[in-house]
């Protein structure tokens, strides 16, 4: 007789898996969308980008009116910002010399704030980006290899230790 328990005690584990691996992925999924928040607030931050505040809080995951979206292969990440001006502020834009533009000086950054008596007039014809995303989807896609082959030997080592 042969005895074939450890192949089906070695099934069932395949089975727990199989149920387990989706929404494991799924909580996979959802932690590096929060590394990746951090990301692009740390790239705000390091750029020195005029009226950060409102930019650097407004990034949201899966947010509605998210303006930048991260395709990562068979899974999508949708990060971004519902603040309109955050693409102009990641590629850069141009802009009408002698324009007025409301908003307070706070130190050497600029606030702007619609309506206000004070402001600034432009002076120069194009502003550079600081490629603020774009930088946190090189600095995430170095580290998304690692990132998953951690969480999934973890997910792994549940089942087959």
């Amino acid at each position: 007789m042969i005895d074939v328990s450890e192949l089906e005690a070695f099934a069932r584990k395949c089975e727990a898996m199989q149920a387990d691996l989706k929404p494991y992925a799924g909580k996979t999924l959802e932690e590096i969308g929060e590394e990746f928040l951090d990301i692009v607030q740390a790239q705000i931050q390091g750029a020195h980008n005029v009226d950060k505040g409102t930019l650097l809080g407004s990034f949201t995951k899966g947010g509605a009116g998210n303006i930048f979206r991260l395709d990562m292969g068979a899974l999508t990440l949708t990060i971004g910002t519902d603040v309109y001006y955050a693409k102009w502020v990641n590629k850069g834009h141009g802009q009408q010399p002698g324009r007025f533009i409301p908003g307070v000086w706070e130190g050497s950054h600029f606030r702007y704030i619609p309506g206000a008596k004070t402001g600034m007039v432009l002076k120069a014809s194009a502003v550079r980006g600081s490629h603020f995303f774009d930088k946190s989807v090189e600095v995430l896609e170095r580290m998304f290899p690692e990132m998953t082959q951690s969480a999934f030997e973890q997910f792994f080592s549940r089942y087959f230790s």
